[in-house]
């Protein structure tokens, strides 16, 4: 308990301030940061411990060996001086047999001239006979002292041998002990300079450890200053991301008026054709499908509730872009223009007298009338579906646009396209002429919607709006 105590008041929270700059910045520094701290530093002061107490005996163990290499060496020294000694002992007896075998030699050597002398005094005449036993005796006294000094030289030579056998019997062994301590001293010798090798190593290991744990000491330093400078871009970055929030979501709300306005506004131009524009673009009162099993909503943070806010916003101004989009494609489907680009209306949309009969009739489009030549232009882009003569229509081109929409040319001199083909918005589809049912040079134009026809006239007009409303159809009318 005392020493959880003690460690709950060393480590606690604390906050450090740094200025730079003249600007002051707050670094906190949790408990779970201080004790990670001092766990890595009780941590390295451990291995850095046991790494000197490691050395230090090391270094001992190879004192210790170094003096018993010292004693071997001084053994080494005294037996090879013994060796020596034996071996000038040996030479000194070799000498004495050498002057003791001369001695004999010289004996044997008198033995036979007496030997000679006994020989040639028997084959001397009788009358000398008393003065040759004189002699022979005293010969014979000669030759036995002769024979015991020979005697004794034989036991003096045995004696020798017996030394010499002696003195070469201790120089194989002090040759032996020498052979064998010059094993161990070389032994002795490899093993220091193994100790020697790994003492060096362990130093090296040791120096190494040294710059690791100086390198680690600064890589934590480093590591916490990179942790102060973190938290005080995360600030920096989460008051960011507030401002960016509000400004997006200003912005989002100022994209979502203004979409809806220009929604407001392409819906406007769809209603003076007399269309209904959610007819057109295939929407209906119903409601939305949505569905799914229910998983209640955990509690968000302030950053969470800020982006779903954001994302909710994001997700209607979406769908309004969505909705303007589908419009400007509608628009862009739709027969909103004239079709020639100078002409004027010879007869509307609707009941007229008719000019050959002059009877009431039915108008089913507008007659517009122009130069010689003109052009007839395509309202929107489409495919050709018909190009030929067609009765009292003349020459006659009829155009699907899609969505139930055609357009029909009727009077052309001449028809510029055939079935089939594909025309974009304002391309030249034919000649205005003054074929079929025709009293004068025009060019009959009709608006078609899934079968009925529709007044030309009030496409012309919508059409004078969007090409103001719309940057893309009004660009595309210019050119």
């Amino acid at each position: 308990m005392k020493l959880k105590a003690v460690l709950n008041k060393l480590l606690t929270d604390r906050q450090v301030i740094i200025s730079t700059r003249g600007q002051l910045k707050y670094l906190r520094l949790s408990v779970a940061a201080q004790a990670l701290g001092l766990t890595a530093a009780v941590g390295f002061g451990g291995m850095f411990a046991y790494l000197m107490v490691t050395g230090a005996l090391q270094y001992h163990e190879n004192t210790l060996q170094h003096a018993k290499l010292l004693a071997l060496q001084s053994s080494y020294d005294t037996v090879s001086a013994d060796f020596e000694l034996a071996q000038s002992k040996i030479r000194a007896t070799q000498a004495e047999l050498d002057q003791q075998y001369a001695r004999l030699e010289d004996v044997l050597s008198d033995r036979q001239v007496v030997e000679q002398a006994l020989a040639f005094a028997a084959e001397s005449g009788s009358s000398k006979k008393q003065s040759l036993e004189d002699r022979i005796r005293a010969l014979g006294e000669s030759l036995h002292s002769s024979n015991a000094r020979r005697e004794q030289l034989e036991l003096e030579i045995m004696q020798l041998n017996k030394a010499m056998f002696h003195t070469a019997r201790s120089r194989d062994e002090a040759d032996t002990n020498r052979a064998n301590t010059e094993r161990r001293l070389a032994t002795m010798r490899s093993l220091v300079d193994l100790y020697a090798s790994t003492k060096d190593e362990i130093y090296r290991e040791l120096e190494s450890t040294r710059a690791q744990f100086a390198s680690l000491k600064r890589e934590f330093s480093n590591r916490l200053d990179r942790e102060r400078l973190l938290n005080s871009e995360v600030t920096e970055l989460r008051n960011r991301m507030t401002r960016m929030s509000t400004e997006n979501k200003d912005l989002i709300a100022r994209i979502h008026d203004r979409t809806n306005e220009s929604v407001a506004a392409l819906r406007e131009i769809i209603v003076l054709t007399g269309l209904d524009p959610d007819k057109l673009l295939g929407e209906s009162d119903e409601e939305i499908g949505q569905g799914g099993p229910f998983v209640a909503a955990k509690t968000a943070g302030k950053m969470l509730e800020t982006e779903q806010e954001l994302h909710v916003q994001a997700k209607k101004m979406e769908a309004s872009l969505a909705r303007w989009e589908s419009l400007q494609t509608l628009l862009q489907q739709l027969p909103l223009a004239r079709p020639v680009d100078v002409g004027y209306v010879t007869s509307s949309f609707g009941k007229r007298r008719d000019p050959l009969t002059k009877r009431s009739a039915f108008h089913a489009g507008v007659d517009i009338a122009g130069p010689r030549n003109s052009a007839i232009l395509a309202t929107a882009p489409g495919v050709v579906t018909f190009a030929g003569k067609n009765g009292a229509y003349g020459t006659m081109v009829t155009i699907d646009h899609g969505r139930g929409f055609k357009t029909r040319y009727g009077h052309m001199k001449k028809a510029l396209v055939k079935k089939g083909d594909k025309v974009e918005f304002r391309d030249e589809i034919g000649v205005m002429g003054s074929t079929g049912r025709s009293t004068g040079r025009h060019v009959h134009y009709e608006v078609i919607y899934e079968g009925e026809n529709l007044d030309p006239a009030n496409f012309i007009k919508a059409g004078r709006y969007a090409f103001k409303a719309t940057p893309k159809l009004e660009k595309a009318a210019i050119e």
